[in-house]
């Protein structure tokens, strides 16, 4: 009697001796890699170079902003510090003089100090 393999016993015989050849593969190559040194890599000086970091504006934060030479008195007086009298006079200022080209123009305004600059300087823009 002639002892035969059915083609899916084959098929089988043969995917076990695949599976065998990958390990046995795997074993060997693995220690390899694991053997090689780790390549550390030296810190660069930069002595003397200034690095600027991207600053992201979120889109609505920035529609949020006043624009100190098209606001509405209105507008104006979302401002911390701003009511309806200074509003009406920086727009009246504004009428006047033209836009404002520098936010420390702001100053020029009657009753508006450094102290009102600073505590809008992050909420106001100049330009469109």
């Amino acid at each position: 009697m002639n002892p035969r393999l059915s083609p899916a016993q084959e098929r089988g015989l043969i995917v076990l001796v695949a599976i065998g050849l990958v390990a046995s593969g795997l074993a060997l190559f693995l220690p390899t890699i694991r053997s090689r040194p780790l390549t550390l890599l030296e810190p660069i000086d930069i002595t003397g170079i200034r690095i600027l970091l991207p600053t992201f504006i979120d889109a609505e934060e920035e529609n949020d902003m006043v624009n100190l030479n098209t606001a509405s008195a209105e507008e104006l007086t979302s401002l911390r510090g701003i009511g309806e009298v200074l509003a009406a006079r920086i727009v009246a200022y504004r009428e006047e003089h033209g836009p404002f080209q520098t936010l420390d123009d702001l100053m020029q305004v009657s009753g508006i100090g450094s102290k009102v600059v600073e505590e809008i300087r992050d909420l106001v823009t100049l330009s469109d």
